[in-house]
Formats: structure tokens, sequence, C-alpha cells
């Protein structure tokens, strides 16, 4: 995607045009993380051509650490409190739970996590915009407020935003935006419906250039936002933590602990992980070192 449509928009220009260059980009729609790996990659040269880090073109290092948050995928309720419980081990205290199949079955894997982390543990619901019903999901959200429900992340089809923003209305935890919130305009269109109290903000989707406008427009409605994951690897771990401590209002810990669970490492100098946190790349660019035999061993 990137060598025989995108790339041939931007051969030449100057890396530090941003504006112009994603303008040419868009010419061509969707492919949202193909261009953010492009944005991604100019916002590296662009630091190390100032021998500075990434963080700080965007605003400042408000932390040296980013403290994670763990994505439990549908399982058996004992296999899902049991994968908590380890990473709780390790230092992991947020725990992102993927729902949406069956009501009863959710409630149960929840109150099985829960059981097994603690009650000071974060949890957060993903129902990746499987429930259908508006009557039983604000149901099943009450009822699992009182056992803690942090915030519920995209319950309906995107469409649906009747019932998104009825839904608002009639719970008291906060809804997160994901598949609404691809774009700066999507962002600006369910600011407007009111529907939303967090947004959920992928580097890897929406590289550094429109994650800052995103975000900014979330300063401006008073949102705040949380750093998500697109599957990614190291490469994009360290990418994302560069974004999650530069602005003020990234109020939660970070969906940037996905890479802990793949085989085999592109990184020469991964991000370190320690007591549920990743430190931020120091170095200049996005701090990192590519490590050209494992990238070959895993080329597909």
């Amino acid at each position: 995607m990137v060598d025989q449509y995108l790339g041939p928009y931007i051969v030449g220009k100057d890396p530090f045009s941003l504006e112009e260059i994603h303008a040419l980009l868009d010419h061509i729609p969707h492919n949202n993380c193909a261009k953010g790996a492009v944005d991604i990659a100019l916002h590296d040269i662009i630091g190390k051509s100032l021998n500075l880090p990434v963080y700080k073109l965007l605003g400042g290092k408000s932390r040296d650490t980013v403290s994670l948050s763990w994505m439990v995928g549908i399982n058996t309720k004992e296999k899902m409190a049991k994968e908590c419980k380890k990473f709780l081990g390790l230092g992991i205290e947020a725990f992102k739970i993927k729902a949406g199949v069956d009501f009863k079955e959710d409630r149960e894997r929840f109150l099985s996590i829960r059981k097994s982390v603690g009650n000071d543990a974060l949890l957060y619901i993903d129902a990746n915009q499987g429930f259908k019903s508006l009557k039983e999901t604000v149901a099943f959200i009450c009822d699992l407020e009182k056992h803690g429900l942090a915030f519920i992340e995209e319950p309906f089809p995107v469409r649906n935003r009747r019932d998104r923003l009825e839904a608002s209305r009639l719970i008291s935890i906060p809804i997160m935006g994901d598949e609404s919130c691809f774009t700066p305009a999507d962002v600006a269109q369910e600011l407007e419906l009111g529907a939303l109290r967090i947004v959920l903000v992928k580097v890897a989707r929406t590289g550094f250039f429109k994650t800052r406008k995103i975000i900014y427009l979330c300063q401006q409605a008073g949102i705040p936002c949380m750093i998500g994951s697109q599957g990614d690897s190291s490469i994009g771990a360290a990418a994302s933590l560069h974004a999650a401590v530069a602005f003020p209002n990234i109020l939660f810990p970070a969906e940037v602990s996905y890479h802990l669970r793949m085989k085999g490492e592109l990184l020469r100098n991964p991000p370190e992980f320690k007591n549920g946190k990743l430190t931020v790349p120091d170095r200049p660019g996005l701090g990192i070192e590519i490590d050209e035999k494992a990238l070959g061993k895993f080329r597909i």
C-alpha cells in the first residue's frame, strides 16, 4: 500500500510539510493505518533531524513511564480471570475486557475477573459494537456499575448514534469512542452529538499528526483521552508512548501492551517493561533501533 499507492504522492517532499503531505495522502480514502505508519516515520525523521525525541515535538514529556492496560479476549471466565491475575502480578492494574456476545456470559466473565483482581483494579468493557438492545444494554451496564465497571467502549454499532446518545443519558459511567472516532472529523461529529465522555486514540491509526488534532478537539471540549492499540509490535508501542506522555488530557493507563504477548522482537532496544509500566524512549525520533535481521525473519 505504501510503496505502490501512498509513497508516490510524497516522494521528494519536505518531511516538515505535514499539512501538504496529509492532504496528498488523503486523496486515497481510508487506509488509516498505512497513512499512520507514514506519518510516524515522518516524525521519526523530523525528530532525528532536530536531535529531539518525538515527545518534544508534541509538547514535552509529563512523566518518564506509562502505566499499562491489558486487553483480555473472550474466553471462558476461568481463563480470563487467570490471565488478568497473571498480569496483575506483573504490575498491570487496568484491564480491558472484550464482550458484546451474550449479556449473561459477559456479566459472569466480568464478575469472575473482578473477584480475581480485587476491587482496586480498573475494569472496563469493550463491546466492539456488539449490543443491539438499548434496554438490555442499559440494564447490563447499570448492574455492573455496582461492581466497579469504570466505563464502556462502543456498546452499539457506530451508525446507531441514537442509542449511543440515549444510553449516555441513562447511565452514570462514560461511554468511550473507538470505531466512531477514526478521524478528526469523526471526533468532531461525536463531540457535537454529546454521547462520548472518553475518546480512544490509536497512534497507529492516526499517526502523530491526526492524533494531535483529535486530542486538541477533545481538550477544547473537556473530554479526556486514552491511548489505544492496533495490536502493535514494540515499534508501535514506542510511538504510542511518545503521545501518551505529551498531552495533559491523557488520563488513563495506555493499552500499549499487545507486544508483550508477541513472540520475537523487532527492536534492539524495546521500551523497558517494569512494574506494569513502560519507559518512554529518550533518544532522537522514536528513540528505537530496528533489528534488521529480525525484521527480515518476520517479514511477510
